[in-house]
């Protein structure tokens, strides 16, 4: 299980050169692989090496070789796309032979051009539980005022969880999550404050003068700050709750397709992959899970009998048209989404983790194949 400790450091001279040299040398690689069409780390380091070391004789060998698997790695997640290209002042990889972290005494020892340097970085206290966890990576970045670090720590992963029932979430525009258990969390705030920065937006570009830019710049991140403590809160709060795994809907795609203007930003405003993120790391850290369903018919099909029609949802309304059960729309979906989790959950609990294969689960198990037939 791995984690990622965020640092600042003070800006440094010697360390904004450092990624400057560090990125030249990726893009050296990078274009030795699109001209040849190659990925071969061997290939590159027989070629490539002996001349950029002449070129920069100061700079580390082990950096170097950091340069040259970021930039092939690089290029493996883009496709070969021809237009890859590192910019001069992003982020750079330091591993375990270039760099040692003292997270309890807040010190940082980073290879460089200049020599083995030492370089103090003050830890928030909320990071204190990482002390022991084993450094694996580093990373270095700079902004405008700070350099940006970056620790990746690996750490045990922790006992399965015990609990067995599986909580359904149906996320959405109207009502931000809808659970099994009944419970809404509405979206009432994030439109307030979403329709707020979108309006100061439209003014502040109408303008255009100086100090409406030095505005727009100063509202710059604080809608994402905001959402991304919405999330923070939220899933701290269901991975807190005696459920043994979280189903949600796969929703990769929901932006595509054309649906009104208003609608489109609505959606794209929808931060549902950061969500899904912080949940997932939040429940492994009390040994749960996160699965991922289908999201066909989630909102047309019964709960209850299992009927699925266009018919059933009206509006905030589902009434099947088949046992006239009637419910929110939002809470049948969930619900749907918490059954079809629980058969993934619990087939893959009788196979893997026995002592979860209780009477219980298995009677429950049975009922699940019984109605999905």
């Amino acid at each position: 299980m791995q984690r990622t400790v965020s640092l600042v450091l003070e800006k440094n001279k010697d360390l904004y050169a450092l990624i400057i040299l560090y990125n030249r040398i990726a893009n050296v690689h990078i274009q030795y692989c699109l001209e040849n069409q190659t990925l071969s780390k061997n290939d590159l380091h027989h070629l490539l090496y002996k001349e950029i070391r002449k070129k920069y004789p100061k700079f580390p060998s082990a950096l170097i070789q950091c340069a040259r698997d970021h930039a092939v790695e690089m290029l493996k997640g883009n496709k070969m796309n021809v237009q890859t290209k590192k910019r001069l002042d992003s982020s750079i990889r330091f591993d375990r032979r270039t760099m040692k972290v003292f997270l309890e005494s807040g010190t940082l020892q980073l290879t460089t051009h200049v020599g083995r340097n030492k370089y103090p970085v003050k830890v928030p206290v909320h990071f204190q539980k990482y002390f022991s966890w084993e450094v694996k990576s580093l990373n270095l970045g700079i902004n405008k005022k700070h350099c940006l670090v970056k620790v990746v720590v690996e750490g045990k992963v922790p006992e399965q969880s015990r609990c067995s029932e599986v909580l359904g979430i149906d996320l959405g525009l109207r009502n931000f999550a809808a659970l099994s258990d009944g419970q809404i969390i509405p979206s009432k705030e994030i439109n307030r404050v979403k329709r707020k920065y979108a309006h100061l937006r439209k003014e502040l570009q109408s303008k255009g003068t100086r100090a409406a830019k030095q505005k727009l710049q100063a509202l710059a991140g604080r809608e994402r700050r905001f959402m991304s403590g919405w999330n923070h809160n939220l899933t701290k709060y269901l991975a807190s709750l005696p459920y043994g795994a979280f189903a949600v809907e796969d929703l990769k795609g929901i932006r595509s397709g054309r649906k009104g203007k208003v609608f489109n930003r609505r959606r794209s405003n929808w931060a549902y992959a950061q969500f899904r993120s912080y949940l997932q790391y939040k429940a492994e850290e009390q040994g749960k899970f996160v699965l991922l369903i289908d999201p066909k018919y989630t909102s047309q099909q019964c709960k209850n009998c299992l009927y699925i029609a266009k018919e059933n949802r009206k509006g905030k309304i589902f009434h099947c048209q088949k046992c006239n059960y009637i419910s929110d729309a939002d809470t049948n979906a969930s619900k749907n989404i918490s059954r079809r989790g629980s058969k993934i959950f619990f087939e893959q609990a009788v196979v893997n983790q026995p002592y979860i294969s209780n009477y219980e689960a298995l009677l429950r198990l049975e009922k699940i194949h019984i109605s999905a037939a």
